[in-house]
């Protein structure tokens, strides 16, 4: 078990609607378990969150929550504001770049990919792609 702790790690409002007090509390006990009972509880606990997911999804509550069910919020700008708080500092960063191009705020991407190193212009391309695919299913 990873013992690092991130203090930035956020939950959404989809873990506070899956998860419980008492599920909360089984998680912090599992430091002080053995394998073979952090083991199962750790099951337990993703089923029990498992099964509230499929309760939220079959009794409709999840539809709020939805972008496609006519919420306002659809478009992958919208999306990338939503995900960009549950990022570390770095994908934080490459998200408001990216919203700056989505947004056409941003320089424009041949003049910003001369001011980074050859690491950087690689995962600039990889998000450029992944946007590109992420716009093309919509």
């Amino acid at each position: 078990m990873d013992n690092t702790k991130n203090s930035d790690f956020k939950l959404t409002d989809l873990d506070y609607m899956t998860g419980d007090s008492r599920l909360q509390m089984m998680k912090a006990a599992l430091p002080y378990m053995g394998l073979r009972q952090q083991r199962m509880i750790s099951m337990f606990i993703r089923i029990q969150e498992m099964n509230k997911t499929m309760q939220l999804f079959s009794q409709g509550e999840l539809s709020a929550m939805s972008a496609g069910s006519g919420a306002a919020h659809t478009s992958m700008a919208d999306m990338l504001e939503a995900i960009r708080p549950y990022g570390n500092t770095y994908e934080q960063e490459i998200i408001t770049l990216i919203l700056g191009m989505i947004k056409g705020v941003a320089t424009p991407m041949e003049q910003l990919k001369k001011f980074m190193s050859p690491e950087q212009q690689s995962r600039m391309d990889t998000m450029q792609f992944m946007v590109q695919a992420m716009q093309n299913m919509g």
